[in-house]
């Protein structure tokens, strides 16, 4: 990850302070911090004073910047008089206790590739590290934590926390607040009670515990794991590469799920209900209840698994490829669209299968092509057609041609349906609009 060298004005004397940053979020949130120092001291509204561990701090005068240098490492209680705290080269790892900080208050600290312990207490501040591992404790203030390539412990408080733990192997304990992680590295993120929104895209191989209303937007590899209510954006695949999503919920929540583009994905609704989006070149195997939807592309729903009944739909908004919806041991209610399609029901409780003359042809200009590989399967499966026209089945049921033990019947818009080793159709297993 990009960083570099920020130099920041120091201690009285026209000392300055080069900080190594690792980390790309980090190196530039350390920039604006040496910018608003520099700003500072060129105005004459500054004041700085450095000081080793066990030493006595001088109060601050109040200026725009009062900044506290530690030159070793340590533990450092920062005085409520001071807005700005950084480590010298010289220093080592640092624990950093801002607790008694008040609310309304606003620390900025930046320590260097020694990393740190930082506990926030109520006021508000950002914690920039250059490297090394970090724990971070957050409070009821409102904090951006960034960090670099070390492997760092965050745990956000109950204030709003905007994360960017880096590219190493983190832990992320969401809190109370409305948080919002960038995660770039292998990362464990465990939700709060609050609401979370994570962009995962970059990174890889993480896990997610989600308890409050969430966004994820994943990265491959990833397993997102929610209590609440989630909307997950999977991953998406690159060149000879495939997305993988893992998406589980453990309660009765509602979720939502956008597979990636040229992606496999795993979604189980748990005891709650989800709508599923599929995406061109996306296989998605679920489980569970809700609606199923396939737009454009190639696309396999395979919900075989699931014992709850589903809807399954193939848009008709869009122009798809080869699409294929397959349902469990439930009775699910499969609605065709245009295209190239397959259907399949499953074993157990009647199925519906929906066919509708506005749904397989006119937004894109072509007529259906549908399978249903497994009519035989239940004896409670049923057909529907609608809007066909007067007579509707027995005009469908007329044009029936059997071929190798498939028969095949031509709807009024010449969209035509295949039922796989079916010889014979059973004019009561269809019902028209």
């Amino acid at each position: 990850m990009a960083g570099g060298i920020v130099t920041v004005v120091g201690a009285a004397g026209g000392h300055s302070i080069p900080v190594t940053v690792n980390g790309s979020q980090a190196f530039s949130l350390a920039q604006a911090y040496a910018s608003a120092v520099a700003s500072a001291s060129s105005s004459g509204s500054y004041f700085s004073s450095s000081v080793g561990f066990g030493a006595t701090v001088p109060a601050a005068p109040g200026s725009s910047v009062d900044m506290l240098v530690a030159t070793t490492g340590g533990a450092f209680t920062i005085p409520s008089s001071y807005n700005y705290f950084m480590t010298d080269t010289t220093a080592g790892k640092v624990i950093v206790d801002n607790s008694a900080s008040a609310a309304g208050s606003n620390l900025q600290t930046l320590v260097g590739t020694a990393g740190a312990t930082f506990i926030a207490g109520n006021g508000d501040g950002t914690f920039i590290s250059g490297g090394g591992n970090n724990f971070f404790l957050g409070g009821a203030g409102a904090y951006t934590v960034a960090t670099s390539d070390g492997n760092d412990s965050i745990f956000a408080g109950s204030g709003n926390t905007l994360i960017d733990p880096g590219t190493g192997n983190n832990y992320v304990a969401l809190g109370s607040g409305s948080d919002t992680v960038s995660s770039t590295g292998t990362d464990t993120i465990i939700g709060g009670t609050g609401s979370a929104n994570i962009d995962a895209s970059e990174g890889q191989n993480g896990l997610f515990q989600l308890i409050g209303r969430s966004t994820v937007f994943a990265g491959s590899g990833d397993t997102i794991n929610a209590s609440g209510a989630s909307t997950v954006f999977g991953a998406s695949g690159g060149s000879g590469s495939t997305g993988s999503t893992v998406f589980n919920e453990s309660g009765s929540a509602t979720l939502q799920f956008i597979a990636g583009t040229n992606s496999v994905a795993t979604v189980n609704s748990g005891t709650g209900t989800a709508t599923v989006f599929g995406s061109n070149d996306s296989n998605v195997t679920f489980t569970g209840g809700g609606v199923l939807v396939a737009g454009v592309g190639n696309e396999t729903l395979n919900g075989s698994g699931s014992t709850v009944g589903f809807a399954g739909f193939v848009s008709n908004t869009v122009s798809p490829g080869n699409v294929s919806i397959a349902g469990g041991t439930g009775a699910d209610t499969l609605v065709a669209g245009p295209g190239h399609e397959t259907l399949s029901g499953g074993s157990g409780a009647g199925n519906l299968f929906v066919i509708a003359e506005n749904g397989t042809s006119p937004s894109v200009g072509a007529s259906a092509s549908i399978t249903i590989s497994d009519f035989g399967s239940s004896a409670g499966n049923l057909v529907a057609l609608f809007g066909y026209g007067a007579n509707e089945v027995s005009t469908a049921l007329a044009t029936a041609k059997t071929v190798g033990g498939n028969t095949t019947i031509t709807l009024a818009d010449s969209s035509t349906v295949t039922f796989t080793n079916i010889s014979t159709l059973d004019p009561t297993k269809f019902v028209g609009g």
